[in-house]
């Protein structure tokens, strides 16, 4: 039985490695079968003989084939060829024989296609064996006649093992057939079973992870208020009112971040954040935290629905900057503020700031408040164009290689 064991191969495929067991086990099976025939027929019919010499001598090339290339489709398709070549000479070229069996080998013939090489080689050997049945039967069976009406002993024991012989083939090949189909089957169950408890594992760990990553967040904006509370506390103890402004810029600033985290554990997706409502509320937030007398409009419009949180950082910064020098520098009673993100080319997108208020004394806006723009807009990746007049002031700002 180890002789029927197919040699090792590289194949990972588990229907690859079925097809080169097969063509490895009809190969060896053929080959002593029609040695055994091919012995019996040299001492009764020389020409049968040489037809089933010729089949043990390309079943032993197949053989040695795959010893040494580790290659079932070439084999598959060189006995394939071979095959039915073998079964048009025995049909249309070999006379006073009675061609009963060479059916049963056309049928064999076309399962291994199908089995071995796929249903284009299966569809294109059923029409050959067709065609050759066809000529024969239509040509050629006048001219074996004689030999049916009062065959030879010899020839019934050589017809009853041809027969046995291809009877078992074509049972081997379907019970291969089988096992392998229930064998994938068994291995596709079992697939199934381990994806589906690795993907409920993985939705555990998953939901595990979200809860975790939110109640991280959650702490992080807590801390931040805790230390914007402080900064509060300090500031009231502050005379001077530069160092208050000063104080106040900064727990702006905090409490952008602290926006952030906020939005985040609120957020179904951690990684993104809706940039509407976040910018909504930022400008709404820092309106509040002046206490100012003043009626501002805030008009937020934008075409990216996600920002990435490697991205919102700086861009929350640099509106929350742009944002507190306008409602302390250019409005006296009231104004608007609009805000947008457009889209632009893969890679690109364009935030535009505008106010319509009057800078009056430009000179107050803090050396550092510029340069904190300028810094986040490099850090952005950006170039910006700002435009100012009696109509207000505008910052146009282009953006790139961002995670939205």
């Amino acid at each position: 039985m180890k002789l029927l064991d197919p040699p090792k191969n590289d194949y990972t495929d588990y229907y690859d490695i079925a097809r080169f067991g097969l063509a490895w086990k009809i190969n060896v099976v053929l080959m002593g079968v029609l040695f055994l025939i091919s012995l019996f027929f040299y001492f009764n019919q020389k020409t049968v003989f040489l037809q089933y010499f010729a089949g043990c001598f390309i079943t032993l090339t197949g053989i040695i084939y795959l010893v040494v290339t580790k290659r079932f489709i070439v084999v598959s398709y060189f006995m394939l060829a071979f095959s039915l070549l073998l079964q048009a000479v025995s049909f249309l070229l070999v006379k006073n024989v009675p061609h009963i069996i060479e059916p049963l080998w056309l049928i064999i013939i076309t399962i291994f296609a199908y089995f071995n090489l796929g249903r284009k080689a299966g569809n294109f050997t059923l029409v050959i064996s067709i065609a050759l049945i066809s000529i024969y039967y239509l040509f050629f069976l006048d001219v074996n006649e004689l030999i049916l009406s009062d065959p030879a002993k010899f020839s019934n024991v050589g017809i009853i093992l041809e027969f046995s012989l291809c009877m078992f083939i074509i049972g081997y090949i379907i019970s291969q057939f089988i096992k392998t189909t229930t064998n994938a089957e068994h291995r596709s169950r079992v697939a199934n079973k381990e994806l589906n408890e690795q993907y409920q594992l993985i939705q555990l760990q998953n939901e595990e992870k979200t809860v975790l990553i939110k109640e991280i967040h959650h702490r992080v904006k807590n801390n931040l208020q805790v230390i914007i509370s402080l900064l509060r506390l300090q500031s009231s103890e502050i005379e001077s009112e530069d160092t208050k402004i000063q104080f106040n810029d900064a727990i702006n600033r905090i409490m952008a971040m602290s926006l952030i985290h906020q939005k985040i554990y609120q957020e179904k997706y951690l990684s993104q954040i809706e940039t509407s409502d976040y910018f909504k509320t930022l400008i709404n937030d820092l309106y509040q935290s002046l206490y100012l007398t003043k009626s501002v409009k805030i008009f937020v419009n934008s075409e990216l629905e996600r920002v990435g949180l490697k991205t919102i950082v700086p861009l929350a910064l640099l509106v929350s900057e742009l944002v507190s020098n306008t409602l302390k520098h250019a409005f006296e009673k009231e104004g608007e503020i609009h805000l947008s993100f457009s889209a632009e080319n893969s890679g690109y997108f364009t935030l535009e700031y505008r106010d319509d208020g009057k800078w009056k004394n430009p000179g107050e806006v803090s050396s550092f408040g510029l340069q904190l723009i300028d810094m986040l807009i490099e850090q952005l990746e950006g170039t910006y164009i700002k435009t100012s007049d009696e109509t207000g002031t505008t910052y146009r700002i282009s953006i790139v290689n961002l995670d939205v």
